[in-house]
């Protein structure tokens, strides 16, 4: 974890927070951080560590958090994982069993 950030990414990581709360009440610390992380890629700062200053500044307004990357287009819609129809085991996609495993 870094912690000298720039002051722009700082200013950047307060504007967005507070413009969230005002917008939806509610802060949602994965897609605040990947846009902040976007807005911002020539400090190559690591998304944890813009998620804990996230983190940091909705607390600060006293804003309902959330980490839901799953609903908003950061991550793939779905489990990652495939029911086998043979058997009732869920095995992850991309991961398939050898020969000898069947």
């Amino acid at each position: 974890m870094r912690y000298d950030y720039s002051t722009r990414l700082r200013e950047d990581v307060y504007a967005s927070v507070r413009a969230a709360f005002k917008t939806a009440g509610i802060i949602n610390v994965s897609v605040v951080a990947e846009r902040i992380r976007t807005r911002n890629l020539a400090e190559n700062v690591a998304l944890e560590d813009i998620e804990h200053l996230v983190l940091q500044a909705a607390q600060l307004v006293g804003a309902a958090i959330e980490f839901d990357a799953l609903g908003n287009g950061l991550a793939p819609p779905g489990t990652g994982f495939v029911e086998n129809r043979d058997e009732s085991s869920m095995i992850p996609l991309g991961l398939h069993r050898s020969g000898s495993m069947q």
